[in-house]
């Protein structure tokens, strides 16, 4: 089966002495200058007036005829391109100026949309003002005393409960849910399924071993510059905030606890679940299937690989992997042992067998018979 290729592209033609001039910073040489560009593709599938972006120099070997019109790589890739029949342009950071280029020049306007700006089916409480540069999809749910900043943008079937506040430039994809008064900062991602100021998972057993619910009346704040993804869920306080700072990315299937602290710039991959009033630091970064115990401290500059349980603090900066965790060199020696554990066995198994013949046969006490004042081994 054929890949599926989607191609969108109304942009009008861009040289590429323009794009290094824009993107100084991380553009530190062009070549083709005048060339102009009218798309952008993948390494995969590009045709004449694409862009592509390529960082691995063995790749280049594999662009076919026809060629893109450019490409973005690394100044040591680029001494292998054939520049008289490609553009290019020097990056000191491929990944980086794919996403800034494409930010710019490839994105999808979610403003440009087949509904009107506000659609009719959109229940908005009456107290609240929606800015004329937002817009609100079908059958969005918009509680009394919200505020919606400029230029936000609401998708269908989201809600935003009573006082929560959405902070400009901030995306509500569909089927987002805002708790009340809930703040989100500016330029917030919150994607389709995301679910920010439910009640925190909170209750008190009696001595009949029956449950009973602790009101959770606390608010989630989201700083800006957040992204949480789809079907992830932020947990409202108990009494004050669940917070997660500037900056921190959320992948899709987490779920954050009440009372939590997200520093800024983390990373939180798939399926990563963090217990009550836990805090992060800084730029910590939890791969995928990472779990927290509540109460624990993480420390600034903390990697968590392979599904990493964590029953304690860590304060240290560094990498730690595996449950309970442990620093990444100490893990891959025991991991290594691990694998090993059948192999081991079978040579225990061996040693036991030697030594009970060498016992005679008795294993009821295996220093019972040994040579007096000889070494055995």
């Amino acid at each position: 089966m054929e890949p599926t290729v989607f191609r969108e592209y109304n942009m009008k033609p861009i040289s590429l002495s323009a794009l290094k001039e824009e993107f100084k910073d991380i553009i530190s040489d062009c070549s083709g200058g005048e060339t102009r560009i009218t798309g952008f593709a993948s390494f995969e599938n590009y045709q004449p007036g694409d862009l592509i972006f390529c960082e691995d120099r063995s790749s280049l070997s594999e662009l076919d005829e026809p060629l893109p019109t450019a490409i973005v790589t690394t100044s040591e890739s680029a001494q292998t391109v054939d520049r008289e029949k490609i553009g290019v342009l020097v990056a000191t950071d491929v990944k980086l100026a794919q996403a800034f280029i494409r930010q710019r020049y490839d994105d999808v306007d979610l403003h440009e949309t087949e509904w009107p700006r506000v659609h009719e089916s959109a229940v908005i409480h009456e107290s609240v003002s929606v800015p004329d540069s937002a817009s609100v999809g079908p059958g969005v749910v918009i509680g009394r005393n919200a505020a919606i900043g400029e230029r936000v943008v609401v998708q269908a079937n989201s809600v935003i409960e009573e006082g929560a506040v959405i902070g400009d430039d901030s995306v509500l994809h569909a089927r987002v849910f805002v708790g009340r008064y809930c703040r989100i900062g500016k330029r917030a991602r919150l994607k389709p399924g995301a679910v920010i100021g439910a009640e925190g998972f909170g209750f008190a057993r009696d001595p009949e071993m029956r449950f009973h619910r602790v009101p959770q009346k606390g608010v989630v704040v989201v700083e800006d510059d957040v992204v949480v993804s789809s079907n992830s869920t932020i947990d409202r306080a108990t009494y004050d905030e669940t917070r997660i700072a500037r900056g921190t990315k959320i992948d899709a299937l987490c779920h954050i606890a009440h009372n939590v602290f997200i520093d800024e710039d983390c990373v939180l991959v798939a399926q990563t679940g963090i217990a009550g009033s836990t805090r992060f630091g800084k730029r910590v970064l939890a791969s995928g299937q990472t779990g927290v115990l509540d109460h624990i401290t993480i420390g600034d500059d903390v990697v968590l690989v392979h599904r990493a349980g964590i029953p304690e603090d860590i304060l240290e900066p560094g990498m730690y992997a595996g449950g309970p965790a442990q620093p990444f060199r100490e893990y891959r020696r025991n991991i290594s042992v691990f694998k090993r554990l059948s192999t081991l066995r079978q040579r225990v198994m061996q040693l036991e067998k030697q030594f009970k013949e060498l016992l005679g046969g008795k294993d009821n006490n295996p220093g019972k018979g040994l040579p007096k004042g000889k070494n055995f081994r």
